[in-house]
């Protein structure tokens, strides 16, 4: 064998070390970003019910404001929306389920 057979290999084997290492480096930034959608949709999993209950109850009250003229009965609409979010949605079965889908969502990507 020449030498600049031998030369030529060895350049050809360290350009495929630092292809590889570059490779194994995209691959964990993909790992890591992958990780860090997986955690911000169970997060949007827990907050919908509540970001929901709010946008309602900031529409109810806007809409009673707005159709009486008086402010006062928007603040008392929205104030009934929002005791009533609090009572029967967010204190109930839906706010657990959302947390138990978050979690599930979080163990099954650990696996």
């Amino acid at each position: 064998m020449k030498a600049e057979d031998i030369e030529e290999r060895v350049r050809a084997a360290q350009l495929k070390q630092r292809w590889r290492k570059l490779d194994l480096f995209f691959a964990a930034m993909g790992e890591e970003i992958v990780n860090l959608f997986v955690i911000a949709l169970a997060l949007v999993l827990l907050c919908v019910p509540v970001a929901f209950g709010v946008g309602v109850t900031w529409g109810a009250a806007y809409w009673a404001g707005h159709v009486t003229g008086q402010s006062w009965i928007g603040w008392g609409a929205g104030f009934a929306v929002f005791a009533f979010f609090c009572r029967y949605v967010w204190g109930s079965r839906l706010q657990r389920a959302s947390r138990r889908a978050a979690e599930a969502l979080i163990a099954g990507k650990g696996n």
